[in-house]
């Protein structure tokens, strides 16, 4: 049985990772490109999948009824992290380009 392995996002980057789940959508900046990112946003992204975990661990949001509080909460904390995500990936392209 094979694993399949996930590219590096940046281009050129021949690092790979195995795949955790299924998703063709899945994407991963390794280490020595994660690190261009900048800082505050790397952080902030942290802080807030932390906060994710610890208030609704691996439920996703449409367990909770519409409208709840809690699915909410859920849908706006994945929308910034998933916004940061775009932004801190953007930025380790650019800065690993040289631009």
């Amino acid at each position: 049985m094979t694993v399949r392995r996930i590219p590096c996002c940046v281009p050129f980057c021949r690092r790979t990772f195995k795949a955790e789940t299924d998703d063709p959508e899945e994407e991963v900046i390794c280490g020595k490109h994660w690190r261009l990112a900048p800082k505050d946003k790397r952080r902030l992204r942290a802080t807030l999948r932390r906060r994710y975990t610890r208030n609704f661990g691996d439920n996703p949001y449409w367990i909770y009824p519409p409208g709840s509080p809690q699915r909410i909460l859920a849908v706006r904390l994945g929308t910034l992290i998933h916004k940061l995500w775009i932004r801190c990936k953007a930025a380790a392209i650019e800065r690993a380009g040289g631009l």
